[in-house]
């Protein structure tokens, strides 16, 4: 079965060395770099969206393990970065996700959250898609670890 046919994924097993560390801003704004990527996969987020990701980022584990509050008022002042210039809010998150290059658990649990934020509306479509196979890039993962592959022909 293709991905594109896939209903919905089984996560990975998550090992003892994916944690989080609570306090550490590296991984705090990287998650949050990851969840207004996923948010902005198609170009922009009507309020409607942000607000579905916003509920989706409270239930999230990975979120309660820095706060809820900090990590929603930084994703809004992330989200107003795009929504005034879009390239520099996708530099600034990329480079965020990018300070997480070489700690793999964090980096596993990262994309497996933002994986979950895509999937929580029912569906994970193309552009979402795009966005987990571009932070695997970012991270150096492996997609096919959580069930993501690209189109034939594509890159991610």
């Amino acid at each position: 079965m293709t991905f594109a046919t896939q209903k919905h994924r089984t996560p990975p097993a998550i090992s003892a060395t994916d944690v989080w560390t609570p306090g550490d801003e590296v991984e705090m704004d990287a998650l949050i770099a990851a969840c207004a990527l996923v948010a902005q996969a198609d170009g922009w987020v009507t309020p409607d969206e942000r607000q579905r990701t916003v509920e989706r980022m409270r239930r999230s584990p990975a979120v309660a393990v820095f706060g809820v509050q900090e990590v929603l008022l930084g994703f809004e002042s992330l989200n107003e970065r795009f929504d005034r210039d879009l390239e520099d809010g996708v530099a600034a998150a990329e480079a965020a996700v990018r300070r997480l290059a070489g700690r793999q658990g964090p980096s596993r649990l990262l994309v497996e959250t933002a994986c979950a934020v895509a999937e929580a509306d029912g569906g994970f479509d193309a552009e979402e898609r795009d966005v987990v196979l571009r932070l695997c890039d970012l991270l150096d993962l492996e997609p096919a670890t959580f069930e993501i592959v690209a189109d034939q022909g594509r890159q991610p």
